[in-house]
């Protein structure tokens, strides 16, 4: 018998291949979206802002939020910065596959973002072994030295600067 002239069974190939085969009779495949982000989330803090635009965000805020990193002593290679809601990702999805641990929420509430607890702005709140912070747009902060300073003290305390 040649090597090529061997037949296995469905089954025994299936048993061979459990881990790496597709089932063929599916009517169709459900493929996940694609989680878009900017950064490159080495510190797994994952920025969240709230936008209806196409852009996750704009050459203003990010310009606000690099200065706001780098008081903090960060990079944008430190954080993964979202738009929210992207399409067909829930909050379990976003903070597993980014492997977040500190979570900022610009221009969304906690509850709104799929949180059981509500807390008020620049509050520092424990959840789920994460530590998260929400707070007005970034635009909002930036022409606002009231807010910059709510903002400054939390970070001042979250990031030991």
């Amino acid at each position: 018998m040649d090597l090529n002239d061997i037949t296995l069974s469905s089954q025994l190939l299936a048993d061979l291949y459990s881990d790496v085969l597709i089932e063929m009779n599916a009517t169709h495949v459900h493929e996940k979206p694609l989680l878009h982000w900017i950064g490159k989330n080495q510190k797994h803090i994952l920025i969240v802002v709230l936008k209806n635009e196409t852009d996750i965000i704009n050459e203003y805020e990010l310009s606000f939020l690099t200065n706001v990193l780098t008081a903090c002593r960060l990079t944008l290679a430190d954080v993964a910065i979202v738009k929210w809601p992207q399409i067909g990702t829930n909050l379990t999805e976003l903070l597993v596959t980014l492997e977040s641990k500190i979570i900022f929420l610009f221009n969304i509430d906690p509850v709104s973002f799929g949180l059981p607890i509500n807390f008020p702005p620049f509050q520092i709140q424990s959840h789920d072994k994460r530590t998260y912070l929400h707070a007005p747009p970034l635009l909002e902060i930036e022409n606002n030295i009231d807010l910059k300073k709510r903002l400054w003290a939390s970070l001042k305390i979250l990031f030991n600067v």
